[in-house]
């Protein structure tokens, strides 16, 4: 089974970052129940978007030059530090409710998530290109994004039980828990990376200059320009259409608190397929751009259905198909994007993206929870319908060749 499942050398080289998506997913119970959690300690959507804004705000400060020590002093070393560090700040937060606190623990976190975010991807890539394995590389996007499907259909469940038995508090632990074995884990992975033997002041000098080249190729490469730009309107319709809007507007319709683990496993189990229909799709729809301008659309009408229904049913089955359309995305987008970028700047140039994400987050996210704190968490949702039209008409202009 396993043999004709994956491709030549395909495990020697990934398994432990396949062993990440499955280990890390499934304990990662923090995206199911954090806004649930946040509302039980006593803080407001506003307050709620605010903790995540000051995550994005210290991506912001930190993401490009994090990235570009990733480029200058390795991706295994700056994945394995983050992972680490994160899984020890994560489980510090079960000790705090204070608002004050929280926001600087999760200020760390954001700023500690940035030794990750680029290097992962840019770790894989250079590593089976080395190999001569760039085949792998669709392979290995669409297994992931499989493999965190799976994983979070159990984890959903993992965490339904355990929230039911002990409280929402234990997402911290867990959480933290899983990213601290996994970092140990990553020790055993193999990196294709040179380091370079120089003085800190010349590999201070160098990470600056490396980012500068970095930006000025994104804003200058026409491809990668209007992908970034698409960054900033999809960042966008992401806060209004995200867990501080559906999951308290599930709430106030009736769903109980547990049962916010099973549904975050619904959302997923479609997932664990639809990668696989990504590449027939992409052939249909004519090419990359054109499959994704029809995602988009997808959304749309879903997303502007959310105006005129308020029952529990028809608003969960909307919320799990809304849900479904990002394994439909993601997958074809990255790989997009990593088409467009050269590998010296690959990790320096992820972070960047990352970082345009993270400077719409700081002020879309706890916006968007002091809108939903006013006219509701529906009327939010509807909003983002009308934010994908500007998002449709950037792809649209892409060049994809």
């Amino acid at each position: 089974m396993f043999k004709n499942f994956f491709k030549k050398d395909e495990l020697r080289l990934l398994w432990p970052f396949y062993f990440d998506c499955l280990f890390v997913s499934i304990f990662f119970l923090y995206p199911a129940f954090f806004v649930i959690y946040a509302r039980d300690i006593g803080l407001s959507l506003f307050q709620i978007g605010l903790l995540t804004s000051s995550m994005s705000l210290a991506a912001v400060l930190f993401e490009i030059p994090t990235g570009a020590i990733a480029d200058v002093f390795g991706r295994k070393f700056s994945v394995i530090l983050g992972l680490f560090l994160s899984g020890l700040v994560i489980i510090s937060i079960l000790f705090f409710k204070d608002f004050k606190i929280l926001l600087l623990l999760f200020f760390i976190w954001g700023a500690i998530g940035t030794l990750m975010s680029g290097a992962g991807d840019a770790w894989v890539v250079d590593l089976l290109k080395h190999e001569k394995r760039k085949n792998l590389i669709q392979e290995y996007y669409s297994k992931r994004h499989s493999f965190f499907s799976i994983a979070f259909l159990i984890g959903g469940i993992v965490g339904a039980l355990l929230v039911k038995e002990f409280g929402v508090s234990i997402i911290w632990p867990i959480t933290g828990g899983s990213m601290l074995i996994t970092s140990f884990v990553f020790l055993f992975a193999k990196e294709h990376f040179r380091k370079k033997k120089q003085k800190i002041s010349k590999h201070v000098k160098q990470l600056f200059s490396h980012s500068k080249k970095s930006i000025k190729y994104s804003y200058n490469h026409q491809g990668l320009f209007l992908i970034m730009l698409g960054v900033i309107v999809f960042t966008l319709v992401t806060s209004l259409t995200g867990d501080i809007t559906w999951y308290p507007l599930l709430q106030n319709l009736g769903l109980k608190e547990y049962w916010f683990g099973y549904l975050f496993s619904a959302t997923f189990a479609i997932g664990i397929f639809c990668p696989y229909f990504i590449k027939p799709l992409i052939k249909i729809s004519g090419g990359y751009i054109k499959y994704l301008l029809i995602v988009f659309s997808v959304q749309f009408l879903l997303l502007f259905l959310m105006g005129f229904v308020d029952i529990l049913v028809p608003v969960l089955l909307i919320y799990i198909l809304f849900m479904t359309t990002y394994d439909f995305f993601h997958p074809a987008n990255i790989t997009l994007f990593q088409r467009f970028v050269p590998s010296p700047m690959r990790a320096t140039i992820g972070s960047f993206r990352n970082m345009l994400m993270s400077l719409v987050a700081i002020i879309s996210f706890p916006l968007v929870g002091f809108i939903a704190d006013k006219i509701g968490p529906q009327n939010t949702i509807f909003i983002g319908a009308f934010v994908l039209i500007p998002l449709i008409i950037i792809y649209s202009k892409i060049k994809e060749n």
